[in-house]
C-alpha cells in the first residue's frame, strides 16, 4: 500500500491553503483561543501556554464540535482556562488545601459536574477557578482540572524554561529532547500522550507553521506521530490484516513508510525524513470533513480520490487475454451531520457491440481492479473483495461503463473513506 500512502502526502505537501496561518493562530476557526504569531514565534510564555491549553481541548469530540465551541466563548471564559496570568492570580488567592502541590492537587481536588451543577467535596459552595474553568469546558466532570494540573506540574515557577533547558542539557539530540518533553507534557491532567504530541510538535516542526516553532532547531519535533482517531483508520487500512492495532504498532508504521520516502521530491524546503509530515497527510486526507462544511467535503473527496486513484488502481479489462485500459470516476454525496457517500465506477472503451461489453460477453473489471478500486476507495481489504462484486451495466456508443459499488464513509464522515465498508 505504499502508492496509496505516497498518493496522500502528494496530495497534502501540495495543496497551497497548507500554507496559510495554522488554525491555532487563526481567530476566524478559534475565536478568542487563537495565539497571536509574534508571540509564539518569540516563545512567549503565556502564549505557548494558550497554545498547550487550545490544543488539549480537541479530545473525545470532533474537530469541528470543538473549534465551534472556542468561536463560542467569550474572552472573559478564554481567560479562565487558558490565560496563564489569570490562573496564577487564582491559585494564590484561593485558600484551598489542595492546591499547595501538584499531587495534593491530583490526588484529592474531586470537583465534579452533575448535569448543570458543579462543585467539590472539599471546598463546597466556594467558588474557584477550577469549578469556573469546568462550567468553560462543559465536558467531563474533572476536565477543569486540567488547566490548573498543567500550571502547578510545568508552568510554576518558570517551570517549563527550567525543562526545556534541562533536556537540552541532558540529551544532545533534536528529536530524542522532543520526545523526552512529550513524556514531561503528557504527565498534565487529561492530556496524555497523543495530545502531548500535538502540543510539543507544533512548537518544532517548521513545515506545519512556517516561523511559529519557537523550539527549533534545537527540538525536532520531525520524528514524533500524533495518533488520532483518523490517524488510526488509515493505517489500519493501509496495513496487512491482523496488524497490531496499538498506539506504538501505529506510530512505527507511519516511521517505517516515512522511511521509504524522500519528501525534498514533493518540496525541496522540507526535510528528506519526517514521520510527522506522513502522519500529518494521513489526518488532513481522512479529516478533512472533520473541518469543513458539506459542499467543501464533495469538492475535496472527489477532487482527493480521484487523484489518488488515477495513480494506485489499474483498471484495466480481460478479454481474452487482452488488456484494455479503463476510467475511474467518483463522485460524491454528503447530508449534513450524515455520512459521505462515494458511487465509484469504471468505463471501458467500445461501445454496446465492443471488446469490453460485459454483455455480449466481452472484458469485466477484473477482480484485482475491483479489489484495488474497493481497496482505495473504502479501507477494506482486497481478500474480502475475491468473489465477483454485483456489477450494472449501462452502454453507450463510446463506452460501457460498470459500477463497481457505492461506500459509505461511516460516522466520522472521512473524507477519503479509507475506513468505511461496502454497503
Amino acid at each position: 500500500m505504499e502508492e496509496p500512502l505516497r498518493g496522500a502526502v502528494r496530495w497534502y505537501l501540495g495543496r497551497h491553503e497548507e500554507q496559510a496561518t495554522p488554525f491555532y493562530c487563526d481567530p476566524e476557526s478559534i475565536g478568542a483561543f487563537a495565539v497571536e504569531p509574534a508571540e509564539l514565534a518569540a516563545g512567549i510564555e503565556a502564549a505557548v501556554f494558550r497554545l498547550f491549553i487550545t490544543l488539549s481541548m480537541y479530545q473525545a469530540l470532533r474537530d469541528v464540535i470543538v473549534a465551534r465551541q472556542q468561536r463560542s466563548l467569550s474572552r472573559a471564559s478564554m481567560r479562565v482556562v487558558a490565560d496563564v496570568a489569570f490562573l496564577k492570580r487564582s491559585i494564590a488567592q484561593h485558600q484551598c488545601p489542595t492546591l499547595s502541590s501538584v499531587d495534593a492537587f491530583e490526588e484529592s481536588c474531586d470537583v465534579s459536574k452533575t448535569r448543570e451543577h458543579v462543585d467539590c467535596r472539599q471546598c463546597p459552595g466556594v467558588a474557584c477557578h477550577v469549578k469556573d474553568a469546568t462550567i468553560v469546558f462543559n465536558r467531563m466532570g474533572d476536565m477543569g482540572k486540567l488547566p490548573t494540573s498543567a500550571w502547578l506540574r510545568l508552568w510554576k515557577g518558570g517551570g517549563v524554561r527550567t525543562l526545556f533547558k534541562r533536556v537540552c542539557q541532558d540529551e544532545l539530540s533534536p528529536t530524542k529532547r522532543a520526545a523526552l518533553l512529550v513524556e514531561h507534557f503528557a504527565g498534565v491532567h487529561r492530556v496524555g500522550r497523543k495530545l502531548a504530541t500535538m502540543f510539543v510538535s507544533a512548537l518544532s516542526t517548521p513545515a506545519l507553521a512556517p516561523g511559529l516553532t519557537p523550539w527549533f532547531p534545537a527540538v525536532d519535533g520531525n520524528e514524533l506521530v500524533v495518533v488520532d482517531t483518523n490517524v488510526a483508520r488509515a493505517v489500519d487500512a493501509l496495513r496487512k490484516p491482523g496488524a497490531s492495532r496499538t498506539y506504538n504498532a501505529r506510530e512505527r508504521w507511519v516511521r517505517e513508510q516515512a522511511t521509504k520516502m524522500d519528501l525534498r521530491e514533493c518540496r525541496p524546503d522540507l526535510p528528506r525524513y519526517s514521520p510527522r509530515l506522513v502522519q500529518e497527510a494521513l489526518y488532513a486526507f481522512c479529516s478533512k470533513s472533520n473541518r469543513c462544511g458539506p459542499r467543501g467535503r464533495v469538492r475535496r473527496a472527489h477532487d482527493a480520490m480521484r487523484g489518488l486513484c488515477a495513480r494506485a488502481v489499474p483498471l484495466r479489462g480481460v478479454d481474452g487475454g487482452r488488456v484494455c485500459g479503463g476510467q475511474l470516476n467518483v463522485s460524491a454525496a454528503v447530508q449534513p451531520e450524515g455520512p459521505l457517500l462515494l458511487n465509484v465506477s469504471v468505463s471501458f472503451p467500445g461501445g454496446e457491440k465492443g471488446a469490453c461489453d460485459p454483455r455480449s460477453g466481452g472484458a469485466v473489471a477484473s477482480p484485482d481492479s475491483l479489489a484495488s478500486i474497493a481497496r482505495v476507495c473504502s479501507g477494506v481489504h482486497a481478500r474480502q473483495f475475491r468473489t465477483p462484486l454485483p456489477l450494472r451495466t449501462r452502454s453507450s456508443r463510446t463506452s460501457t461503463k460498470i459500477w463497481t459499488g457505492r461506500w459509505r464513509s461511516g460516522t466520522s464522515m472521512s473524507s477519503c473513506c479509507m475506513a468505511g465498508s461496502p454497503t
